[in-house]
């Protein structure tokens, strides 16, 4: 009787490289999660500094310089800004203060302008 060697890997070998496995699994899906997170932060971020611009950008070159508040759709999401107006210098000048919040009133972003009136 002749006997054939069989080539194959044991069972301790398989599940040893199964546990490997799945261990870098988990490290790869919790940085990929993790790096999901912060570019959804960062693109809220960068949204709510387009409306703050926009805002600023309004005021100063439609002379709307009054205390306002209201909402913009930027990027498929409502934010909401805040404009505070306030002269300074004898009225010479005026120094323009922008926050923009989410949805849920979490404060995103805070831009400071100034504007000289002639």
């Amino acid at each position: 009787m002749i006997k054939k060697k069989i080539a194959g890997f044991t069972l301790i070998e398989v599940l040893l490289a199964l546990g490997i496995l799945a261990l870098v699994m988990s490290v790869s899906l919790k940085i990929f999660s993790s790096n999901a997170i912060n570019v959804s932060k960062l693109e809220q971020k960068a949204m709510s500094r387009f409306v703050a611009d926009n805002i600023l950008s309004t005021t100063v070159y439609e002379d709307e310089l009054s205390f306002e508040r209201g909402s913009d759709l930027q990027g498929g999401m409502e934010y909401f800004w805040e404009r505070k107006v306030t002269f300074i210098e004898d009225g010479k000048s005026v120094q323009i203060d922008i926050t923009v919040s989410s949805q849920q009133g979490l404060e995103l972003y805070k831009l400071q302008g100034y504007k000289v009136l002639r």
